[in-house]
């Protein structure tokens, strides 16, 4: 079987070691390619720079071309960028954090777009323009794996998903619908159906909300010893991130706190750490000049085509 994961799973697993795999951990190329799959740190503990291209660029494709390109060259196309490409929103020579957040945040949609686009046309083997859900099936799934337990679970958890993805209710995903169903954590119309699958799995009681236990509790209803690191952080978290209310329980609001990254919060502490590390004169925002000569950090020696960051520039502009 294929193996695909999104963001969501990378992210997920990250912050709770317990929730099971989402929908979407077929494809194993995702696990390559995909955006999430960039650590935002080295194993050193410095910043990842192919983290930070991605992040500005907006396109892994982008980013996986910035070796090729001399410096002189990146620094001309990320000049443009910032002057006529959007960065520098209100046109008056510097980015201010607040533009900059807002600039990698648009990013980080282009990236779920792309990510979605790709695995579109990955899937619609008949190219039709849609996927149908035989389709996913048949690409993701091998006859064999039908009989597991596993294999008809994530089917049932992706079914949910197909269905809430399908705007039109016609049955099929068209190639606007179909980055929703690939990354549900990036489209509000997707959380109600991320919930659903998560109650299903960890809602044990029935009651509407998730206690610790069920909290952490794993795909086979083990929980770590109450003395364990995992157990102790978890917990912590458990009390400190989630449970806004003190109850002990996470209702749905809370619960969704812990199932979707807030990419905004994500896009500014990345705008913080480009402005930490490029405002040389300290004045809180960054200058054309300063982008530009620390053009490495935004995005190394790369050849870009801009994408949909560069469509306010006139065509007759020079690249």
């Amino acid at each position: 079987m294929n193996f695909k994961l999104s963001e969501f799973i990378l992210l997920v697993i990250a912050l709770q070691p317990t929730l099971s795999a989402h929908v979407h951990s077929h494809n194993k190329e995702r696990v390559d390619d995909g955006f999430g799959s960039v650590n935002h740190f080295a194993t050193d503990g410095s910043h990842n720079s192919e983290y930070d291209h991605q992040a500005v660029l907006g396109s892994k494709k982008e980013a996986a071309e910035y070796d090729e390109l001399p410096p002189e060259e990146s620094q001309r196309r990320l000049r443009i960028l910032v002057t006529k490409g959007g960065m520098d929103a209100d046109t008056d020579g510097f980015v201010s954090k607040e533009e900059l957040t807002q600039w990698v945040f648009k990013s980080f949609e282009s990236l779920a777009s792309e990510e979605g686009i790709e695995s579109f046309n990955e899937e619609d083997t008949n190219k039709d323009g849609y996927v149908s859900w035989d389709e996913h099936i048949n690409y993701n799934f091998e006859a064999d794996e039908l009989q597991f337990k596993d294999t008809n679970e994530m089917i049932h958890e992706d079914k949910i998903l197909f269905k809430a993805a399908d705007i039109n209710n016609d049955g099929k995903l068209d190639v606007t619908e179909f980055p929703a169903f690939n990354s549900p954590e990036d489209f509000v119309s997707m959380h109600e159906a991320l919930y659903q699958i998560t109650m299903e799995k960890k809602d044990k009681n029935n009651d509407g909300a998730l206690d610790f236990s069920e909290f952490i509790r794993d795909e086979r209803g083990g929980i770590p010893e109450p003395k364990s690191e995992i157990y102790i952080i978890e917990k912590e978290r458990f009390s400190k991130d989630f449970d806004l209310d003190k109850n002990g329980k996470l209702d749905k609001k809370e619960t969704l706190l812990w199932l979707v990254p807030d990419i905004r919060e994500t896009a500014a502490s990345e705008a913080d750490h480009l402005l930490t590390t490029c405002d040389d004169d300290g004045d809180g925002k960054l200058s054309v000049e300063e982008i530009v000569s620390h053009y490495d950090v935004f995005v190394g020696s790369e050849a870009t085509d801009f994408g949909d960051h560069l469509h306010k520039i006139n065509p007759h502009d020079e690249l």
